[in-house]
C-alpha cells in the first residue's frame, strides 16, 4: 500500500521512532525541547509509521555573529536530513517546501536561510534548483557538534544561502504540510 508523505511537527511519543531510524538521541530531544519553548519546529517526513526525513525550523536567534547582524530574525533550515535508504527520490525536496510552507504559513515570514558545507554539492545543488542563492558575504564558521551534543572545539566553513518566500505557500510537489494546530 503506497502512503502519501506527510512532512510535519512532530511530538514527544515519536521520539524512539526518530532515534531508531537516524540515532542522535540528543538533537533530537534538543530540538522537541526548543520546539516547547516556542524556539522553533522539529518538522519530520513520514511515509504511514515511517520516519524519512527531518528538519529543525530554527526561528530562535542565530548563534553565528554574521546571521545576527544581517539576517535578524531569519527563520533558518537546521539538520536537513533524509535516511539513507529514501535519499534520491524527491523527499528531501519535499522537507525543505514543507518548512518553507511552515515558515510562510504558520510563521509569517517571507525569508528563510540555510548553511551548507561547500563538499556536500548534492545538497548545494537541490537548495539552488529551489530557488536559494547565495547571501553575497561569504562563508562562515559554524560550530561542529558531536551527535552527542557536546562540541569537538572546531568549526566548519559554511555557505550559506537565502530564499525570498512570497508564493511558496502553494503545493508544488506530491506530500501533505499537516497543521500541527488541527493535529493537536
Amino acid at each position: 500500500m503506497a502512503h502519501t508523505l506527510e512532512v510535519r511537527r512532530t511530538t514527544d511519543h515519536e521520539l524512539p521512532a526518530l532515534v531508531e531510524a537516524f540515532g542522535q538521541e540528543w538533537f533530537f530531544k534538543d530540538r522537541l525541547s526548543r520546539q516547547h519553548e516556542g524556539r522553533g519546529e522539529l518538522l519530520v517526513a513520514w511515509l504511514g509509521r515511517r520516519p524519512v526525513g527531518n528538519v529543525y525550523l530554527w526561528l530562535d536567534q542565530a548563534d553565528e555573529p554574521e546571521l545576527q547582524h544581517h539576517l535578524p530574525g531569519v527563520p533558518l533550515l537546521n539538520h536537513i536530513e533524509v535516511h539513507e535508504p529514501h535519499r534520491r527520490q524527491g523527499y528531501g525536496r519535499a522537507i525543505v517546501l514543507g518548512a518553507e510552507r511552515a515558515v510562510w504559513l504558520w510563521h509569517r515570514h517571507d525569508r528563510i536561510a540555510l548553511a551548507v558545507v561547500p563538499t556536500n554539492v548534492d545538497a548545494a545543488r537541490l537548495y539552488r534548483r529551489l530557488g536559494y542563492e547565495d547571501w553575497g558575504r561569504g562563508s562562515i564558521e559554524a560550530a561542529v557538534i558531536r551527535p552527542d551534543g557536546a562540541e569537538r572545539g572546531e568549526t566548519e566553513d559554511c555557505m550559506i544561502m537565502t530564499k525570498s518566500l512570497p508564493g511558496t505557500a502553494r503545493p508544488t510537489t506530491s506530500f501533505r504540510l499537516i497543521d500541527y494546530r488541527e493535529t493537536g
